[in-house]
């Protein structure tokens, strides 16, 4: 890919001498940012465009050509393509739009243009974007007219679906005064996508910081190993957030674990840095051009008292922890004070004090505290104090990368000069206490993550088999595991389920009554029943071989004739019901649930995602991050439930997800945490051959 971003040569398909012709601004944006490559024109007429020639056959072209960018109609674009093929061009940026976006022909387009690039081994970025930028040489190729003044060279590179938003974010760059390397704008996809991309820009020496906008993400899994191969920091802005999992309606936990959802829990496990919105976008890839904020002491420093009141409040709600500050230091910080009126705590308010040499001191001096591990500074300057505050945010900048600790500069002034000292220097400015500390947040949560030793998932010993031949009988058969085959796959990974027997004939009920014990349940066994419960498929508190009977007749009516059997189980009491459940994602594979409430938990809503196969840490997140997983540890004098029980149940639901990709879906629902273990009451797997996928 080395020579799509530094091409020694270019064509660029689709000039005219007309004024308005769009092609030519890409050939403009060549010459704006001193392209150091040969620029070669073609069109369909002759002329002279920029000085040089206009070309009307790609066969005229010299047979090193490296790249070609077409903008020109869509039905035009396939043989284009192909006469790029034959002239040895194995790099083609097509920016025009009208393919799969626009109609089904513009699909049916898309495909042509595919298999033509394939027969020549020919690499598409595009369809139906802007093309990419390298600022480094130059090779600047959009149809939008840019200027190369504003821009400067920097070490963060931006991949994005829209061409909107990619010239959107380098605006916002380059308000924010931050230098970009390569900028890419993937369009449909056709070819190209981020995984490529990435893979590209990880090992790319002029990159340091990614940013990735998607509205789609058909590859999750390999964005995540990805991640995991790599220190560079990743940021993501996930647009399109709607739910897309009700394929398997069957399940709780596909209700439970829409795309979004699964995305945040995929993101959260790779290190990669998630944000909502243009604003936090920003404000990460500035914070992260700072040092690392290794830790949640935090020093505020403002010369506003109330603003340093409203950034204290802002610091707790981000879990930072604003120490107090060392005596002999509070000394010193008060004996610089004119009025010793204002006693110098955390946050410290400057107060009377108008020295910015001074300024410097105090935040050096805080910076020396080995337990200092970032310093939000919140500085303002009226019109005399402009210059003078110039030299001091240059001093900021020094000091914070010579202790390598971030200084997160909140400056309040005009818009003019504000404007300014973006332009000027090169150093992050943040304009409220809020967004100065929402990325120190992000800092630090990085820095911990990535610095985190990694465990691997265990392996556990399981009849992996046995469980293969559940499974693959229900396969020949064309259907899901019936509920106690389901039960049976769980047992053969060491999952605890309740005992249980299956009746086919009422007369063997008193038996199984005594072997199971009193009160028990009986559940229906049928094709045709998912969620028993919705249509009396459960029936409770059997507790007299008359109501059992009596359950029976009522079970086998609900099966229409295609009753499996019954399944007789002790009742477990004492116990909170929890739910286990497991997802097939199309982008990130296996994903797993945790939830409170049993048969609530779709009311509740509290449930948390991890992307399998899961560590024990992670088992152990996805139980704690829940509002609700006080009730688990014992609340008003209750014994709590066996979390580590609950943990490794969840590991070894990782592992039969990871085994066997036939499995679409499952659901463990209730399980009862107990006081010592806990124990699978119901269950439910779906096949992705059966008739649920």
């Amino acid at each position: 890919m080395e020579k799509l971003f530094y091409p020694k040569s270019v064509a660029v398909i689709g000039v005219s001498e007309r004024p308005d012709n769009l092609a030519r601004n890409i050939v403009e944006n060549l010459f704006e940012f001193k392209f150091n490559g040969e620029i070669f024109l073609v069109g369909r007429k002759e002329g002279i465009l920029f000085g040089r020639k206009i070309l009307t056959s790609i066969d005229q072209l010299p047979d090193y050509v490296e790249v070609a960018v077409i903008l020109t109609p869509a039905q035009t674009v396939p043989d284009l393509v192909e006469a790029c093929g034959r002239r040895g061009i194995r790099w083609v940026i097509i920016e025009t739009g009208g393919f799969r976006e626009y109609s089904e022909e513009g699909g049916k387009l898309e495909q042509t243009i595919l298999q033509i690039a394939r027969k020549w081994k020919i690499r598409i970025v595009g369809p139906n974007g802007i093309g990419i930028a390298n600022i480094e040489n130059g090779f600047v190729v959009p149809f939008v007219k840019l200027k190369r003044g504003p821009v400067s060279k920097g070490k963060l590179s931006i991949l994005a679906q829209s061409g909107g938003v990619l010239l959107s974010y380098a605006n916002h760059m380059i308000s924010a005064n931050v230098g970009i390397s390569k900028m890419v704008s993937m369009g449909n996809k056709l070819d190209l996508n981020e995984i490529d991309y990435l893979k590209y820009l990880i090992a790319d020496p002029q990159t340091e910081i990614i940013g990735l906008y998607l509205e789609s993400l058909e590859r999750g899994r390999e964005l995540m190993e990805i991640a995991r191969s790599t220190s560079k920091p990743i940021i993501i802005h996930k647009a399109n957030t709607g739910e897309g999992s009700r394929q398997i309606a069957k399940l709780h936990t596909a209700a439970l674990a829409n795309d979004d959802r699964v995305v945040e829990a995929a993101l959260k496990q790779t290190d990669i840095i998630r944000t909502k919105d243009f604003r936090s976008f920003v404000n990460a890839v500035k914070i992260l051009s700072l040092p690392p904020c290794k830790g949640r002491n935090l020093v505020i420093i403002s010369r506003s008292g109330g603003i340093g009141v409203v950034a204290a409040d802002s610091a707790e709600r981000h879990g930072f922890r604003l120490l107090p500050p060392d005596p002999k230091l509070q000394e010193q910080f008060h004996s610089l004070f004119r009025a010793k009126v204002i006693q110098p705590t955390n946050p410290l308010d400057l107060g009377d004090l108008f020295n910015f040499d001074i300024y410097t001191t105090i935040l050096e001096q805080a910076l020396r505290f080995q337990v200092v591990h970032s310093v939000l500074f919140q500085h303002g300057a009226t019109a005399e104090e402009k210059e003078p505050s110039r030299k001091f945010i240059q001093a900021v900048k020094e000091l914070a990368f010579r202790y390598e600790k971030p200084v997160a500069l909140q400056y309040n002034t005009d818009e003019e000069e504000l404007a300014y000292i973006k332009r000027a220097l090169d150093y992050p400015i943040f304009t409220e206490p809020e967004d100065a500390l929402t990325a120190l947040a992000i800092s630090r949560d990085y820095y911990r993550r990535l610095t985190t030793l990694k465990e691997e998932p265990p392996l556990f010993p399981v009849e992996r088999d046995h469980a293969a031949r559940v499974i693959q009988k229900a396969i020949e058969e064309r259907r899901d595991p019936l509920l106690h085959e389901s039960m049976e796959i769980l047992q053969t990974y060491g999952i605890s389920v309740a005992d249980y027997q299956i009746v086919d004939r009422k007369e063997a009920l008193k038996k199984a009554l005594e072997n199971a014990g009193i009160p028990a349940a009986m559940k229906v066994i049928s094709p045709e029943i998912s969620h028993k419960s919705d249509v009396g498929g459960v029936v409770l508190h059997i507790d007299s071989l008359k109501k059992a009977e009596e359950a029976y007749d009522r079970l086998k009516e609900l099966s229409s004739g295609k009753l499996k059997g019954v399944l007789v189980q002790k009742m477990i009491s004492g116990g909170k019901e929890v739910i286990l459940g497991a997802k097939r994602d199309p982008s990130f594979g296996p994903v797993l649930l945790f939830g409170l409430g049993g048969i609530y938990v779709e009311v509740l809503k509290e449930t948390s995602l991890r992307v399998a196969p899961i560590n024990r840490s992670e088992a152990s997140e996805m139980i704690s991050e829940l509002k609700g997983s006080a009730i688990l540890k014992g609340v008003r004098g209750e014994k709590p439930s066996d979390l580590e029980a609950l943990i490794e149940m969840l590991l070894r639901l990782s592992q039969i997800m990871i085994d066997f990709p036939e499995i679409e879906g499952m659901d463990i629902n209730p399980v009862m945490a107990l006081e010592k273990g806990a124990v699978g009451v119901d269950a439910r797997i779906l096949l992705s051959k059966g008739p649920g996928a």
